[in-house]
């Protein structure tokens, strides 16, 4: 019935709580998984190369900070998907990890309609009204947007 379940997977410390679940929907139905942590290569964790208030700018010890902030974010994302791996092994389950580059909801559903995933199991982070409309939330996208079944898993809200 249920045999590829792709689990995506954030920065936050609560994404143990997804992976959890998503391990137990593996196990009941004997299915691989795929995990997927998707970065934005325009602001890794926040990160800029402009210095400066009013008037920004870009100089060289700048983009050589961005440049080291970004490849230690990039590792980060990897270590984080090589743990959560470890965990799936551990339980027998059939595991691929996958680091992607560009917008965390359409590379989601588009990475769920290429590996033909039967199900998308990801995490949601209680935000503000405020916060949905500006920024968006990617639970939501893809929900309305996945080409298969979502299971999202409420997180705590996060202490702003």
């Amino acid at each position: 019935m249920l045999q590829k379940i792709l689990l995506a997977i954030g920065d936050s410390t609560e994404t143990q709580a997804v992976v959890d679940a998503g391990l137990i929907l593996a196990e009941k139905f004997g299915a691989q998984m795929l995990l997927l942590h998707v970065i934005n290569p325009s602001t890794p964790n926040g990160f800029s190369p402009l210095v400066g208030g009013m008037f920004p700018i870009v100089n060289d010890i700048a983009l050589e900070q961005y440049a080291k902030e970004w490849k230690e974010y990039e590792t980060q994302g990897i270590e984080r998907l090589q743990t959560y791996a470890a965990q799936a092994k551990e339980r027998g389950v059939k595991v691929e990890v996958s680091q992607n580059f560009g917008d965390s909801g359409k590379m989601i559903c588009e990475l769920a309609k290429n590996w033909s995933a039967e199900t998308i199991v990801m995490g949601r982070n209680q935000k503000s009204m405020l916060s949905e409309i500006f920024l968006g939330s990617t639970s939501n996208y893809v929900v309305h947007h996945a080409p298969c079944s979502v299971m999202v898993i409420q997180l705590p809200a996060l202490a702003t």
